[in-house]
């Protein structure tokens, strides 16, 4: 079902978000102070306004309670952030989501209402290190309590062997599939014969998903 967003802040990560928004169907509003960004996505969203973001009167003219969700995305300006934060929930907007900087920022907005808060720098410098650490792991989601669900590409020994082979121990790891290209293989049989490029998706806790890849 398509969707309307707006997005506050149309720099690198407020430019993301909204591109991948349209191509995923949706409809995005960019909202930014500098004409240039604007410009620059004029063609590559749905509409894109030149306003300021911190102030209310600006916000309250773009009718923001009609969108499924409002993201502050605003740069490093902290100050800004907030003051955009507080108009949107004085404005009634559906859903806040804010990109926060520090701590303190995510409190401040946390306090103000926002339903969702992000750290993208943060999340992606965790996910950097994960990805040096284990060079064989393309990608993974922290469930809680120690448990992930990583998506691993095993190596080319393993190219043409079956399945079977991989050892896993299902009292320790759930292979959730298995992805080639775009295609995916839900719980494969046994003799099921590895290709290359093969991926695994796995689900398990540290400790036994580092032993495991490790030995891939």
């Amino acid at each position: 079902m398509k969707k309307q967003f707006a997005i506050m802040g149309l720099g690198g990560f407020g430019e993301a978000v909204g591109v991948e928004l349209v191509r995923l169907g949706h409809e995005v509003l960019g909202v930014d102070s500098d004409e240039t960004k604007a410009n620059q996505l004029a063609d590559k969203l749905t509409q894109v306004v030149i306003a300021d973001a911190t102030d209310e009167a600006s916000l309250k003219e773009l009718k923001l309670e009609r969108f499924d969700a409002v993201l502050v995305a605003i740069g490093e300006n902290i100050e800004a952030s907030i003051l955009c934060t507080m108009h949107l929930e004085s404005l009634k907007a559906r859903e806040v989501w804010v990109k926060a900087i520090t701590p303190t920022h995510h409190k401040i907005v946390e306090k103000l209402g926002a339903e969702r808060i992000f750290h993208p720098e943060y999340e992606m410098g965790l996910r950097v290190a994960q990805t040096m650490a284990h060079p064989n792991m393309l990608d993974y989601l922290a469930l809680g309590d120690n448990y992930f669900v990583i998506e691993v590409r095993p190596g080319e020994v393993l190219d043409d062997r079956p399945f079977s082979d991989l050892k896993i121990d299902p009292d320790k790891i759930r292979l959730l599939a298995i992805k080639h290209g775009n295609s995916v293989t839900f719980e494969p049989a046994p003799d099921y014969r590895l290709r290359r490029n093969d991926h695994l998706v796995l689900l398990g806790d540290e400790k036994a998903l580092r032993e495991f890849t490790s030995g891939l």
